[in-house]
């Protein structure tokens, strides 16, 4: 539940516990807005603390659309391609201008274990193009023994995207955390614009009522002009 309404607080066991959970909060506190010619309701600056990410998730497993998921686990991945998107975050995190960023992490990581500044931005600074990561920084720390994964993006399609991306950062997460030899810890994460497209808000509040059901993608078929296919 929100702090305040002015700084909403979304803490979780799990991945998909806080999916469901931020869900709610943006049906309930969202306030309209329009993503070029569709609107939303959006919260300016939800933080999440997930304290149990592993990257099996009955919720999400349950509930996702497993198309989403497979996609999103692809362009996160290392030498992803993917010649209908103009980039990938793997694109982002192993190939930023000619640096494998998570390898630079794991260096930053080995040589002080209790460095402060793991940490990488995804963006390149004066672009111009149209579309831009939604993800844009990383920071990852150890502390007691376990990597804490921290996150920021600029916007998150809560309803249709959140689940899938926050199993991709649960996936780097281990990773990062295999490389330096130590347990996972939680994952944090700010989000400027947490929303739902008008579009979604019928799914949204049928599956926190509790009528589950696998949710069908529909962001390029309704989404904002720029993206329709």
């Amino acid at each position: 539940m929100p702090a305040s309404a002015n700084t909403p607080l979304i803490e979780a066991e799990t991945l998909g516990k806080c999916w469901l959970t931020c869900i709610s909060t943006v049906l309930r506190y969202g306030q309209l807005a329009v993503d070029e010619d569709v609107e939303i309701l959006e919260i300016l600056g939800l933080t999440v603390h997930i304290l149990l990410p592993h990257v099996e998730d009955p919720i999400i497993a349950t509930l996702g659309d497993e198309s989403v998921i497979a996609r999103t686990l692809a362009k996160f991945s290392k030498n992803a391609y993917m010649p209908d998107r103009p980039f990938t975050y793997g694109d982002c995190i192993y190939n930023h201008n000619g640096v494998d960023q998570f390898e630079w992490l794991v260096e930053r990581l080995h040589a002080k274990r209790e460095t402060k500044s793991a940490t990488i931005c995804l963006l390149s600074a004066g672009s111009h193009a149209i579309n831009l990561p939604c993800l844009t920084v990383l920071d990852a720390k150890i502390r007691d023994g376990r990597l804490e994964l921290q996150f920021m993006f600029r916007s998150q399609n809560v309803f249709g995207r959140q689940y899938a991306n926050l199993l991709a950062l649960a996936q780097l997460q281990y990773d990062l955390a295999e490389r330096c030899n130590v347990a996972i810890g939680a994952l944090r994460g700010y989000i400027a614009s947490a929303h739902i497209y008008a579009f979604d808000t019928e799914s949204a509040t049928r599956i926190v009522s509790g009528q589950y059901q696998r949710i069908q993608d529909r962001y390029y078929e309704k989404g904002p002009t720029s993206i329709r296919r």
